[in-house]
């Protein structure tokens, strides 16, 4: 039998499993992924993206490919027996403040042209896997012709959705939870007749019922014509007995245009549309699980082959893809030998993403059962306190960030966060994302014809490679002098031997304290290429998104000599690890001794 040897294997090739192959990839590893469909997806799946997956694909300028083939929605309407209740106005802390429409077969289209179609091994299955010490050992099938192949691998990820065999192969590796006996219809639908026209299609609409909701949001076009994704409960909320894993679409239902249509017609009443045409119209059945962890030594699985819950919020597939990149950083540092400690690298992707799955399974599936639970007392809130409650900001922003997935932090309980603030300082806690900032200057001017180049924050933090960036912000008055430890930090970071795939530094200063536009003396001549994307200016400190702001530094500062300075470790996937303030030289030190605990120095 053919072996093959790669880095990693995947199985599935769904939006989750292509992500992190085209990331394990960019990163210069080798990776087996085997999909048993023949190409992309034609069924109705994903179709929402929130903020926080915008922000993680820009980090590795993939966000242009989706929205040129998204929409964009203003946010979500609510109605009940032809009355709106209120709506809910997407805004927030982000350059991406929308509904984010895309189908996944869009969606996997475009991940696969990124990874390359010749990368992917299609109508082929995962069979078999054992594990030993010096990796994962399997056997996958061509379910054309039923040849088989041998791949050893140093990893195995499933990304093979609720049925994994990555998961399922293995005797100890349960999928916890239950199934809803309670089923659902759902197809992309061309809607037309007399109140067509008030079916938005810049936001998501909502009609409540005493026998359940019918959703319908705006998917797009396709030949000419605008599709909605529309969605119905057949039933009120019921679970079932059996233990049997049934999460997704089910093809042994089915549903006819006509039923459908007789239900939508009754839950939008007194609108009155006319299901002009159909695409992939099918029954669904929702579980809500989680895997007793989400790796096995080797073996790790994202996405719904770890998670599934109800598709409410549209939480599902982003919660896969920041799996995906969670655990690429990790598995690509260890790969190239770059950690001090890869059992706590590797682990921490457990320990980070179980419980920001299980809050996500608790306020979706909460929101369901009140959703199709048909009492009395919920008929009371919807029809006479949820128009109250929609009426407040408030109460309103809150949840939209949540739903967008802008409050998500990485859990206090992660190894890779210090939360010793030796100085008692207040400023980003570690796990909190970093958002973006207004355009910075870069410090040193190179003898060309170029303009001046000026970056925000996540500009300059973009890259292919796995870095973690060491920033120094020593943003102060012009009237005092420039920071005293800018040289200390950028000599105690060379010292460390840092490889650039893991750590690299910034440094961001006040324009008025850079007195030429060159690379500072002390810098040596060897270091010039690291220095020229090092440092960076800040002309405007005192506005809420700069990086001083965002940092927290501003409370901080004063106009004396002695004014602080901020140390703050920002991770590949934007997360903070680190921060503390600088108030002599020594308290450099105590961030390398931080990194140091999972990244290798002494590399280059």
């Amino acid at each position: 039998m053919i072996t093959e040897n790669v880095d990693v294997l995947i199985s599935g090739g769904g939006p989750v499993g292509l992500y992190f192959a085209y990331r394990m990839a960019r990163l210069n590893h080798t990776v087996y992924l085997c999909d048993k469909k023949d190409g992309p997806t034609t069924e109705t799946r994903a179709l929402a993206m929130t903020a926080r997956t915008l922000e993680t694909f820009e980090n590795h300028n993939i966000a242009k490919h989706i929205l040129k083939e998204a929409i964009s929605l203003r946010g979500v309407q609510i109605f009940m027996k032809g009355n709106k209740l209120g709506a809910f106005d997407i805004a927030g802390d982000t350059n991406f403040a929308q509904m984010t429409v895309i189908p996944q077969s869009g969606t996997e289209t475009i991940l696969a042209a990124l990874l390359g179609e010749d990368n992917i091994h299609r109508e082929t299955e995962l069979v078999h896997y054992e594990q030993n010490e010096n990796g994962i050992d399997a056997i996958v099938r061509n379910m054309k012709d039923g040849s088989e192949k041998k791949i050893h691998a140093k990893y195995i990820v499933g990304a093979d959705g609720s049925h994994s065999a990555v998961r399922k192969l293995p005797e100890n590796w349960a999928y916890e939870g239950f199934s809803m006996a309670t089923k659902f219809a759902v197809g992309d639908i061309w809607i037309t007749g007399k109140d067509a026209h008030n079916i938005a299609r810049y936001r998501g609409n909502v009609f409540l019922h005493s026998e359940g909701v019918c959703g319908v949001i705006p998917a797009g076009e396709k030949n000419g014509r605008f599709y909605h994704r529309v969605f119905v409960n057949l039933g009120m909320y019921e679970l079932e007995t059996g233990k049997e894993t049934t999460h997704g679409l089910d093809r042994n239902e089915r549903i006819s245009v006509e039923e459908f249509q007789r239900i939508v017609n009754t839950r939008i009443s007194p609108l009155e549309v006319t299901i002009k045409e159909v695409h992939d119209l099918a029954v669904f059945r929702i579980n809500e699980r989680k895997a007793d962890g989400f790796r096995r030594n080797r073996a790790f699985v994202i996405g719904d082959a770890a998670h599934c819950h109800s598709p409410i919020g549209g939480q599902g597939l982003n919660l896969g893809i920041q799996d995906a990149d969670n655990l690429s950083w990790k598995l690509s540092l260890v790969l190239n030998g770059l950690s001090s400690d890869p059992e706590t690298l590797l682990e921490s992707y457990n320990i980070e993403r179980g419980p920001i799955v299980s809050a996500t399974l608790k306020a979706t599936g909460g929101a369901t059962r009140l959703g199709l639970s048909g009492n009395w007392i919920l008929s009371l809130i919807f029809t006479y306190i949820m128009p109250t409650v929609l009426s407040f900001d408030s109460i309103k922003k809150p949840l939209v960030s949540t739903v967008m997935q802008l409050n998500t932090q990485i859990p206090r309980g992660s190894p890779l966060l210090s939360h010793a603030t030796y100085t008692g300082s207040n400023l980003i806690k570690p796990g909190q994302f970093i958002r973006d900032t207004t355009a910075l200057r870069k410090r040193i001017i190179t003898p060309d014809n170029k303009p001046l180049e000026r970056q925000t924050l996540h500009q300059i933090l973009q890259t292919d490679g796995v870095q973690h960036a060491v920033i120094f912000v020593c943003s102060r008055y012009s009237r005092i002098d420039p920071c005293l430890w800018t040289k200390d930090f950028w000599d105690k970071f060379s010292k460390q031997g840092y490889s650039t795939k893991s750590a690299r530094p910034i440094i961001v200063e006040s324009s008025w304290h850079a007195l030429q536009n060159k690379a500072p003396e002390y810098i040596a001549t060897d270091n010039g290429n690291v220095a020229g994307e090092a440092y960076w200016l800040e002309a405007n400190w005192n506005v809420d998104t700069s990086v001083a702001n965002r940092v927290g530094l501003v409370k901080y500062m004063s106009s004396k000599p002695e004014s602080p300075a901020a140390l703050v470790i920002v991770r590949p996937d934007l997360y903070v690890a680190y921060s503390d303030l600088i108030q002599s030289s020594d308290d450099i030190d105590r961030a390398f001794e931080f990194l140091n605990g999972y990244l290798r120095g002494e590399v280059n």
